[in-house]
């Protein structure tokens, strides 16, 4: 498992509303509007992880923030997106292998996102 915290200033979009199916009934009103304005983040991770290699399922939002996974042969690597810590325009990227899922979805993930302009400040452990 890795984390991640960056910013992402080009992606981030603070202006942005949630969707109808976005809003998160059984939250509050602030959370949803907070996860809306990483979306534009969450959909492009989704899609350089695909022009990777690394096909990415279920792309969804949720009380914990943006989440997707990547199946494997066994098991499947879960990934998170929130800005739900500290300042919102902060954001950080949780990746966990689950039941068995093979290591190296996480380094490629950091790697993806050391080699990309659109991310600053980035911090993994």
């Amino acid at each position: 498992m890795l984390q991640f915290t960056f910013e992402s200033p080009t992606l981030f979009e603070p202006d942005a509303v949630p969707a109808a199916r976005e809003m998160l009934h059984d939250d509050t009103r602030e959370k949803s509007y907070r996860l809306a304005k990483i979306r534009k983040f969450a959909h492009w991770l989704v899609a350089e992880m695909g022009r990777a290699g690394i096909v990415a399922k279920g792309l969804a939002v949720d009380g914990d923030g943006w989440v997707f996974e990547v199946p494997a042969a066994e098991g499947f690597v879960m990934c998170v997106v929130s800005n739900l810590d500290g300042m919102e325009q902060q954001i950080g990227v949780m990746v966990t292998e689950i039941g068995g899922a093979s290591e190296g979805v996480d380094r490629a993930v950091e790697t993806l996102l050391r080699n990309s302009g659109k991310v600053a400040g980035l911090k993994a452990w």
